[in-house]
């Protein structure tokens, strides 16, 4: 259970500090593709989460992932951690991050499951072609995750609900598929852990 919590967390503060609207991977780009880049992205997501009355947060202007929030240390981190850090600010660097604000007296499970699924379908009447269907990982008995993948005009987009207990989390995050092409494998792995 502790072991699911803390993975709820990470991976909510790994898609908050990629909030950074980004244009591209470094380079600039040309024709279409230039018409769709950062910030044509963080619109989608901000006018999906509107069309079903959720305002996302604020957008961070350098992300830097300093680790899980709420975890206490137990000494200081190790070499694994410190890579998976400088992998996650390498990673926020060319993503477009959205994250609902959250309000006192969150709503029943069912309600921000329902959301999350408005909030996919604003997607897709935006251009967001469905690339992984939405699937449903139950965490112990108290609660569960569900995640999609959608893929725009060189972009890939993660959905992600968690619900476990009292908390209810739901977060977007696209990166530039040309920018996550520069991971290798090893790394995408441990950021996945």
């Amino acid at each position: 259970m502790r072991a699911a919590v803390n993975r709820c967390v990470r991976t909510a503060a790994a898609l908050a500090v990629g909030a950074a609207l980004v244009t591209g991977c470094g380079g600039r780009a040309e024709g279409p593709a230039a018409a769709f880049g950062g910030e044509a992205v963080g619109a989608d997501l901000d006018a999906a989460g509107e069309a079903v009355g959720l305002s996302g947060g604020e957008k961070a202007g350098t992300p830097t992932y300093d680790g899980p929030a709420g975890e206490p240390s137990d000494g200081p981190p190790t070499a694994e951690e410190r890579r998976r850090k400088d992998l996650m600010n390498r990673m926020a660097a060319y993503s477009v991050a959205w994250m609902p604000v959250l309000t006192k007296g969150a709503a029943a499970p069912a309600e921000t499951e329902r959301r999350f699924g408005a909030v996919l379908a604003a997607l897709a009447e935006r251009g967001w072609k469905e690339h992984k269907a939405v699937e449903r990982t139950p965490l112990d008995e108290e609660g569960f995750v569900l995640m999609a993948a959608y893929k725009k005009r060189g972009w890939t987009l993660f959905a992600q609900h968690n619900e476990m207990g009292a908390v209810h989390v739901t977060s977007v995050m696209a990166t530039e598929d040309a920018c996550t092409a520069r991971f290798t494998e090893e790394e995408l792995k441990l950021l996945e852990s």
